[in-house]
């Protein structure tokens, strides 16, 4: 475990196993400890480098830094710190975000990119529609009936109250006004933040798209309609799972991206 500073911040990552780099970015729902079920797989055949990103778990962060191309520029910082010329980049929901401004700002870095159950950050109408019903409605519900599927809520309790247990141990489950972490998130999808869609058609690094079936904020049409402006991407679809397939299937999860990584991955 160890920090980096970047902008005037302290970044918290933890690097584990041997071999091509592989980090792993979580989304809003979590912190480093969610790919718990990813890093015995991956680190038996590649060195794991996973972050907290800024303002979340050990990375403290004021939330006027929570500005896309400010995160991207902590995943750079943790990558030099390393001395890692050229990564993967695994990216569940706001970690794909920070995945694609890194493919666009720094696509040297990226040795391939893959953006699990994630919106992307681009201006679609599709998803802005879906992020406003979610923003609009997710205080009314638990974070993991907001992130998970229907099918494993039900059939794996113990895991969806591990998910929550995770999210509980960053600043906006219990420091930061509900309201104001709201609208940081929000922040994220004014129209200026936005990436223009056909900005995809920039991405030159091998890029898979992941997506769980039940995913209620990023619909399998629009991951397809992603993936056919994405030159040479890969699109895979999880059945039974919903915005956090890399959580609930993990064994399929893993076998896909690594295959992925071992067929596509440009170190």
């Amino acid at each position: 475990m160890a920090f980096v500073e970047s902008l005037g911040r302290r970044i918290y990552y933890e690097r584990r196993g041997d071999g091509p780099v592989v980090m792993f970015c979580h989304g809003a729902g979590s912190n480093a400890a969610t790919w718990w079920q990813q890093l015995p797989d991956f680190s038996r055949t590649h060195t794991c480098i996973t972050v907290d990103i800024r303002c979340f778990g050990r990375s403290v962060a004021p939330l006027d830094e929570f500005v896309m191309d400010v995160l991207a520029q902590d995943m750079v910082a943790v990558l030099d710190r390393e001395n890692v010329a050229r990564a993967t980049l695994v990216g569940q929901s706001l970690g794909g975000m920070i995945g694609l401004r890194m493919a666009l700002v720094h696509p040297s870095r990226l040795a391939a990119f893959v953006a699990c159950d994630s919106s992307l950050a681009i201006n679609h109408p599709v998803l802005l529609e879906s992020i406003a019903r979610r923003q609009i409605t997710h205080q009314a519900v638990t974070i993991e009936e907001r992130s998970l599927g229907a099918w494993f809520v039900a059939q794996h309790p113990d895991k969806a109250a591990l998910y929550a247990q995770i999210n509980h141990f960053n600043p906006s489950a219990y420091a930061i006004a509900g309201s104001d972490w709201g609208a940081a998130l929000a922040g994220l999808h004014r129209p200026e933040s936005l990436t223009p869609v056909d900005a995809l058609r920039e991405v030159g690094c091998p890029t898979l798209l992941l997506v769980g079936r039940e995913d209620p904020i990023v619909p399998v049409a629009v991951m397809q309609e992603v993936s056919d402006l994405i030159d040479g991407s890969e699109l895979v679809v999880v059945d039974q799972a919903g915005h956090s397939a890399y959580f609930e299937k993990p064994a399929e999860f893993n076998r896909q991206v690594l295959d992925f990584i071992a067929r596509r991955a440009a170190y």
